[in-house]
């Protein structure tokens, strides 16, 4: 059975690069008839002929390949070709220089599968393309919807999906990437007052749907990070999908309060540099803040726990205080995980990828929900002929390639390439006759090209590959330091002025150790740093082995052997105090083992400690935003219309305590039962800082 389904996948892999080959010569509408009959493959009978060419089509626009349909006169109506102008990547005139700076940031940025990779291939680099597995500079959730939401965005097309319960349409005016998740930015057709609205991509309750391009006009003097300069109260389900956050019959109150140097920098990041008063000797932070909403605020500042204390006005310091009081009174509750009544997980959650805490947490091993290992998937004649078509690209411009160079290049088997290979020997165009066929001799060691015509130019960006060039380099010039006009800006300007302007953005967060720790990574120096962690109430200092400075979830993260505890941790960079050089070399970085190189290659920003547990916790449906990023599962539905998380905890009194008081009084940590009392400890400490 195994044998049969291989062979049909080849004869339709032969099948539609015939069908690429035959419809990009047309030089008019071919019927279906007619390209059932010049098109080796296609089964005999004008039905079976017919659903095969649909699923031919299908596959092919799934990869990016425009079928053009146009009217035809007579019996059949309509013919398919595909268009030169449409199929091919226009000529960028990338020098080698701005090809490199790709190549490097799709490499230095992960977002996660091929796209790059096969992009900066397209680009026409034959030299060395960056190998996977490279320490990154940046890891960015990727969600399948980005793709093709990046594409609307570009061709200005309406696009259409499923978004809190019912169906919206919305004209796309950019992505950005900020507080640890994708958002689209566009005027929603659908709202009452057909407003701005930010739509958190992984809440989609479906793939969007894109309309015709040029559906519409970007306003004038739209600015895409202002769009989404919201404040982190303002992040709930209430103010997420309306136009203006404000409170209304709430008058704007001025807050003064002090963060210390545990989340100083953190919430800074956050807040924006104008919302600092003034620094302290000790590294925190005295801010001065214009709040629309008392209750959000209120909620927010709790969920600081005793990081963070109002000083005033009085009523705003007297309400946070209240609010203490009443989570110290509350006694945690005792209820038994199996009398909770659940649903399937929520289908705002299914879409999303698990994350984990934005603070992090310092860790010597991976943990979490425990993944079943499932077998690689077998690669669709579709997949299959995508990597084809970039092989051809690649050996029209090199000539002759070494079999094994080729294989390692494109991330395929030597047998599954020599195959692949055979069969594009015997593609081509009608009569089929020698010059008409590809020309490819293959050897036991290498093969060599000759005549490839057509496919010796590069097909134009898919969505997903359009998408992953600009994130990387978007994504890197974010990076403090980068050069603003150097060849990785240049290059980009230069694709945006062929393909269209991305509208994309990516937010990350600075802080002044973070050039002190790069270049620690760089020279491989051990580094002395003080470090505040997540429960701690003063600096620790501890010697690190620095193996990687990395961007994860809009954060940047230290990875490297902490001699302290004679183990892997990761440090929250921007808890960093101080950074002195040693002037010694790293010990240990070198001979990390593969299984913890891989764990420090995941997207997410967790990795649990020796004594991480996981904790389910059920929590009103309306706090469903700050534990979306953190769940190792989909939310679960309860039958009374909350929901049940399940979250890895690596520091049950510091961050997790703090996570429960953002959480409210409904929150209930119903196992495991040690983390039962975890939210009115903290609340307990930070009312003790009130009343200090």
């Amino acid at each position: 059975m195994q044998q049969v389904a291989t062979a049909a996948r080849a004869d339709r892999l032969e099948r539609m690069t015939n069908l690429v080959l035959v419809l990009l010569e047309a030089s008019r509408p071919l019927s279906l008839r007619e390209i059932a009959s010049s098109v080796v493959g296609y089964p005999d009978g004008k039905e079976a002929s017919r659903q095969a060419f649909e699923r031919d089509k299908r596959a092919l626009r799934v990869l990016g390949i425009p079928i053009s349909v146009e009217p035809l006169a007579g019996e059949e109506q309509l013919g398919y070709r595909i268009h030169p102008e449409d199929y091919y990547l226009p000529d960028l005139r990338l020098d080698p220089d701005e090809q490199k700076a790709l190549s490097f940031a799709v490499a230095a940025v992960q977002l996660g599968g091929a796209a790059g990779r096969d992009a900066v291939a397209k680009l026409g680099a034959t030299g060395d393309v960056p190998e996977p597995g490279l320490p990154p500079i940046a890891v960015l959730p990727s969600l399948p919807a980005l793709g093709p939401l990046h594409q609307a965005v570009r061709d200005r097309a309406i696009v259409r999906f499923g978004y809190r319960g019912r169906r919206r349409e919305v004209e796309p005016y950019g992505l950005i990437f900020k507080f640890t998740a994708w958002y689209l930015v566009g005027r929603d057709r659908t709202a009452p007052d057909a407003g701005l609205r930010r739509f958190r991509v992984d809440r989609f309750e479906d793939s969007p749907a894109l309309g015709d391009s040029e559906a519409f006009e970007l306003p004038t003097g739209f600015d895409l990070p202002e769009a989404v300069r919201f404040l982190p109260w303002q992040l709930g389900a209430r103010s997420a999908d309306s136009r203006s956050d404000d409170a209304e019959g709430y008058e704007p109150v001025e807050v003064t309060m002090v963060v210390d140097a545990r989340l100083a920098r953190s919430v800074v990041a956050t807040l924006g540099a104008g919302s600092v008063e003034s620094w302290e000797p000790s590294g925190a932070v005295r801010l001065r803040i214009l709040v629309p909403e008392q209750d959000a605020f209120t909620a927010w500042v709790i969920g600081l726990g005793d990081t963070a204390e109002v000083l005033a006005p009085a009523d705003m310091r007297a309400a946070v205080i209240g609010r203490l009081e009443e989570l110290v009174a509350r006694p945690p509750r005792a209820t038994d995980p199996a009398s909770i009544p659940r649903t399937s997980p929520s289908a705002a959650t299914a879409l999303a990828e698990p994350a984990s805490p934005p603070e992090g947490a310092p860790a010597d091993q991976h943990t979490g929900a425990a993944k079943r290992a499932l077998p690689a998937p077998q690669a669709t004649a579709g997949d299959r002929l995508n990597r084809l078509l970039a092989i051809l690209v690649y050996l029209a411009r090199v000539g002759e390639a070494r079999i094994a160079d080729l294989a390692a290049r494109f991330s395929v088997s030597t047998s599954e390439l020599i195959h692949d290979l055979e069969l594009a020997a015997c593609c081509g165009v009608p009569p089929y006759t020698p010059d008409q066929l590809i020309d490819l001799l293959i050897d036991e060691d290498r093969v060599v090209a000759e005549g490839l015509r057509e496919l010796a130019h590069p097909r134009r960006f898919t969505p997903e590959e359009g998408l992953a060039l600009a994130v990387a380099a978007r994504a890197l010039l974010a990076v403090p330091g980068a050069d603003g006009e150097g060849d990785l800006a240049s290059a980009l300007t230069k694709l945006e002025a062929v393909l269209g302007s991305s509208r994309l953005a990516v937010e990350v967060d600075s802080s002044p150790s973070l050039g002190p720790l790069q270049s620690a990574v760089a020279s491989g120096e051990q580094v002395e740093i003080d470090y505040f962690g997540a429960s701690a109430s003063k600096p620790s200092t501890r010697l690190v082995d620095p193996y990687q400075v990395v961007v994860r979830e809009g954060k940047w993260y230290l990875d490297g052997w902490c001699h302290r505890a004679s183990g892997l941790r990761r440090f929250q960079v921007d808890r960093v105090q101080a950074v002195r050089p040693t002037g010694r070399p790293a010990e240990n970085v070198g001979s990390l083992s593969d299984e913890e190189r891989e764990a420090l290659a995941r997207p997410e920003a967790f990795l649990g400690a020796s004594e991480a547990m996981t904790a389910t916790v059920v929590l009103a449906s309306e706090a469903r935003f700050a534990v979306e990023g953190l769940v190792t599962q989909g939310l679960e539905e309860t039958g009374d219309g909350r929901l049940v998380a399940t979250i890895p905890v690596s520091d049950a009194e510091g961050w997790f305590g703090r996570l429960l008081l953002l959480l409210g009084p409904e929150a209930e940590v119903i196992d495991p039962p040690v983390l039962a009392a975890a939210g009115s400890r903290a609340a307990r400490r930070t009312l003790d800082r009130y009343n200090r």
